[in-house]
Formats: structure tokens, sequence, C-alpha cells
């Protein structure tokens, strides 16, 4: 659609990304004058989580582009890649900025029409920033299409979008309930094997629930998600504002502040699994104590709600186990080679019980379902318990090979003899058929990065594979899966897991950081000197710890030491030089 450049602005003195339509959207006069008022309709849009325009081409104009405020940091589709499904609590804080977004665009008489991860940006602060307001309009007017798919994407488009119906605030809120639900369970939920399919199954709903693919989500964000993907728009929230109330309330389910330094967005970034190991930690005595006041005031399913999450992170949790069970047994003592099988089978049914209640969504409804479930145990025990799902671990972005295979079926619990399917793919990799056992023809695999520079990788702590540098990235391997490690003096080590299948051409494609410049600040700069980096303070000399850190040292950054009146300039772009207070 546009090359985008990196530029600066010299009336501004700043940073600006400068977006420039190709030639076949902007040849005709047409199309720029309804690019020009696209760009005055969303240039008033002034918010902290909207991208912000600086300026844009004219109805006159050879070429169409935008200049735009230039962002640090990543997009939500690189996030998802690096870190796999989030926790609710990080869901639900980028949530919350995105629907403030939307509700200020909507009351401005701005649609969204592409809200996808690729269009959120996050900053290092933790700032969301939401992008691209009116291209889609542009596209769709100017009578533009893509290969096999609407203007827009297909995977996060409402069912009044996907029909070419007319649209409203509520469809931007539906693509938002494909982007959360995406962020909690690593899944899109509506799969298909070619965008025809996909179309297809969001016009008629066919999805599964966010709590068959991730147990750990929070059961009020999984009420505000299964309300946001409703295909009847008369069915979802009216307003972003009401979805940010609701947001909001998650947080009181279990007392959770977003606004305590630890739980703030930016430290997931610093230290994703760190975050995560914390949540759970404090979770499980929150859940525990929750759910118990729960079952002390009647509120059976509201305890069972809090029960199943804690399950899902600590499933040999025997006090919660105990209170589950009790729930679904009568007074009489078990004989003690039932217990164990009983206490899965109470397990279970809590697991049903949750689900029922965020599918119909009303307390008569919940509270049927619950009794119908609880007379559809058995007076024994079955002979075997329901299966643990395997362990979560991270997946690299895998690019599938070029099969027309559907997606793996969603896992569904079911009360009864019968085993659970296993649980899906962290992320929606398409899959073929299983190979037979003995198949053990090689893999064709690509090692490459996305990013600025290259990596040695090496696999299974013992293979080691190279730099990912044509042609010699390209390595036959064993089928099965493989642990990797990309490493390089240049940039951040990335650990990845991956599958391959026998005989099939992978491309394991990994985003890399580069390693932070240092550059010493030398002692001729005063304790009390000033630094600015790229013209913002970072604070005097005494409290850098004689260094400062550059993110990007393959950009031009700009340092300077302002002291007693006067200051000193140093110019970097890949080079450690220390930065001195003395003339040269």
């Amino acid at each position: 659609m546009a090359t985008v450049y990196r530029g600066r602005h010299t009336t501004l003195a700043r940073e600006v990304a400068i977006k420039v339509l190709h030639p076949h959207l902007s040849s005709s006069q047409r199309n720029r004058k309804r690019f020009a008022r696209e760009a005055r309709t969303i240039e008033h849009l002034h918010h902290e989580n909207i991208l912000e325009i600086f300026d844009y081409s004219g109805d006159e104009a050879d070429e169409c582009y935008i200049v735009t405020e230039f962002l640090h940091g990543l997009t939500l589709t690189d996030w998802i890649v690096r870190v796999g499904r989030m926790p609710s609590e990080i869901a639900a804080q980028i949530g919350i900025s995105l629907s403030r977004a939307l509700d200020y665009a909507h009351q401005s008489g701005v649609l969204h029409r592409d809200l996808k991860p690729d269009n959120v940006m996050v900053r290092p602060d933790g700032v969301v920033k939401l992008m691209d307001f009116g291209i889609a309009r542009f596209l769709d007017e100017s009578q533009v299409t893509m290969t096999g798919a609407l203007v827009g994407s297909p995977a996060y488009m409402s069912p009044e979008q996907a029909r070419e119906g007319d649209l409203d605030g509520r469809s931007d809120l539906f693509s938002l309930g494909t982007l959360l639900f995406q962020l909690v369970t690593g899944h899109l939920p509506f799969g298909g094997s070619n965008p025809s399919v996909i179309l297809k199954n969001i016009i008629e709903g066919n999805r599964p629930a966010v709590t068959e693919l991730a147990g750990t989500v929070s059961p009020a964000l999984a009420d505000v998600i299964e309300r946001l993907l409703q295909p009847d728009r008369e069915q979802r929230f009216n307003r972003a504002a009401d979805v940010t109330e609701a947001l909001q309330a998650c947080f009181e389910e279990t007392g959770f502040s977003p606004e305590l330094p630890e739980w703030q967005l930016v430290k997931f970034l610093d230290d994703p699994k760190g975050y995560e190991q914390r949540l759970n930690q404090w979770l499980n005595g929150v859940l525990l104590e929750r759910g118990k006041a729960h079952l002390q005031s009647g509120d059976a399913l509201s305890a069972l709600r809090q029960f199943n999450r804690l399950l899902s992170f600590d499933e040999e949790n025997a006090e919660v186990l105990a209170l589950v069970q009790g729930l679904h047994t009568d007074p009489t003592p078990d004989p003690p080679q039932a217990s164990s099988s009983r206490r899965w089978w109470a397990l279970g049914a809590g697991a049903l019980a949750v689900t029922a209640a965020i599918t119909l969504g009303v307390a008569s409804q919940q509270e049927a379902r619950m009794t119908e479930a609880q007379a559809a145990l058995p007076e024994e025990p079955p002979p075997e318990p329901l299966p643990l799902p395997p362990p979560e671990m991270p997946i690299a972005a895998i690019e599938p090979p070029p099969l027309k295979t559907e997606p793996a079926p969603a896992r569904r619990l079911e009360i009864g003899p019968h085993k659970a399917d296993p649980a899906p793919p962290k992320l929606s990799v398409i899959q073929p058929l299983a190979p037979a056992e003995d198949d053990q023809r090689p893999a064709r695999v690509t090692f490459q990065v996305t990013g600025d520079g290259w990596a040695e990788v090496v696999c299974d702590n013992k293979h080691r594979i190279g730099k990912t540098r044509p042609p010699n990235n390209v390595v036959d391997i064993s089928p099965g899966t493989h642990r990797c490690k990309y490493s390089s003096p240049y940039i951040l080590d990335e650990n990845v897991e991956f599958t391959v299948l026998p005989g099939q051409t992978h491309t394991v494609s990994v985003p890399v950081r580069a390693r932070p410049l240092v550059i010493p600040i030398d002692k001729s700069c005063a304790e009390t000197c000033e630094i600015l980096r790229d013209g913002v303070s970072i604070g005097a000399v005494s409290g850098l710890g004689g260094a400062v850190e550059i993110q990007s040292p393959g950009d031009p950054h700009q340092l300077q030491a302002r002291c007693g009146g006067k200051h000193w300039t140093l110019e970097v772009q890949g080079t450690a030089r220390p930065l001195t207070c003395e003339s040269p």
C-alpha cells in the first residue's frame, strides 16, 4: 500500500515517519482528493493512544503522503510472536488503551475499520498507540482490492464488514474483541484455509470459546471478549466507553491494580517471563481466598470461576481440588482408591460450569446448565482421570508450508468417560496431517531474522547451524521439536522452540533486537551537567552511572551535555566514543 520513510522534520526538530502511497493509488486526481479528505478528517485526532499526524499532501500534490510522529517500539504482532499468549491483566491494559482511543475517535465521527495487531504499536515506556485511521476507508472508496479478500484484514473483520454492510463503532469493537482473543489465547478466533472460509466463519460465528483455548484467562475478561465477538452487533457493547468500563471492572475480580509500579505494562515489556511468574504467584493466593469467600456466601458459580483459573497454572493445588471436589460429591466419604479419580471428575465439572456461564451470559441459564452438569455425573468415578494439557512453550514465528489444510480443532472438555482432545498449539500454525511414525525424512528449514543484523544459530545445544545469511542459512534437520538459540555480539540473545514435519519446508524467522550501545561520559563532565539524548533530558551526570545507553545503535543519535551555560554535542551511530565536556 505504501512506502514508509524515516525522516527529520526541520521545523519541529524531531523524528517523523513519512508514509507515501504507491503510485497505483495516488496516480489519479480523484484518489488524491479522496486521500486529502480522509487526512483532513483524521488530522484533528489528538489523543495519547492515537498516532499523531503532523502534515499530509494536498489535493494538487503529485504524491499522497502523511507525515506522522515517529514511534520507537514494537507492534503487537511482534509481541505476540515474541511472547505468545499474554496474561489477562496485560491484555486488559492494552484493551483499555485501545478502547479509549476508539471512544475518542468515534465521538469525533471517525471509524478505524482495520484494527489489528499490525496497526498497534507499543512504545518502550508502555504507551499503546493505534495507527492508520482512515486508510482502510480510503482504499475501500478507491475500489482497491486485495488478492482473494476484501479491503482490510479478513481475520479481524466484523460480520457486517465481511458482508459489505453499513458500519458503525460496534464494527471496530468486534475487531477489538478479535485482537483481545488473540492476545490471551495465542490464536485467532476465526480460522480457515483461505479468506473466503474465514469470512464465512466470522459471519456465522463459528469459533471456540475463549476458555476452551486458554484456561488461564480471567473469567471477567472472557465475558468481555465473548460479548465483543457476538455476530449480531445489537448483542455487543454499544460504545467503546462501555468496553473501557468493563475492562477496568476485570481488575476488581482479583483486586489487581495496573497503577502500581510493579504491575504496569512497561514492567511486562522489560521482563515478560518474570512478570508472569510474579503475577501467577500473587494470583495463587488471591484467587484461593476470593473463591473461598464466594463459597461462604453461597455463590458456587463464582467460586468455580476463580478456582478454574487458579488450577490452570497450579493444577496440583490440593486445597482447591478438595474444595472443588466438595461441590460435586455427597457427604459420604469416598473410599481411598476413588479419591484421585473423583477429584478430576470434580475439576472437569468445574471447568464445564465456567464455560457454560461465559456462553449463556444470564444467571438463570448459568444455574440451569450447572444443574444439568451435576445431574449428569455418574455414581461411580471413571476408570481414568482427565489428562492435563501439555506445558506451554515459546513458539517462533514459523511460516507454514503452502498446503491447504484446516487448523487443528479446538479442545473441548466433556463430562463422561471420554478424554479431552489435546491442547491446541500456542500460535495458529497450519499443521498437515500427522506423518507415519517411521517417516524420518529430513525437513528443509530456512533460519532468518527480522530487523537489522544477523545471528549465529545453535540448535538443541549441540548442532551449529551457522549464520542467518543466505545461502548458508538453509539446512536439513530431522523432524520433531527443536530448541534453538539466536545470538551474536550485536544482538540480544533469543531462544525459540519450533516443530518441523518430515519432508516439509519451513522458515523460522525470529525478530532480533540490537544490543544497546554504551556511551561513556568523560570525567571532564561535572556531576551537575545535564545530559540530553536526542533532545530529551535524561538527567544529571551524577544519576547516570557514568554512561548512557543507546537502544538502536545503528541509527543516528545525538548526545548533549549542558552545564555552566555551555553545551557539548556528540553525534553517535554505531560507535562508542565517550561524551566529553571540553573543547576538541
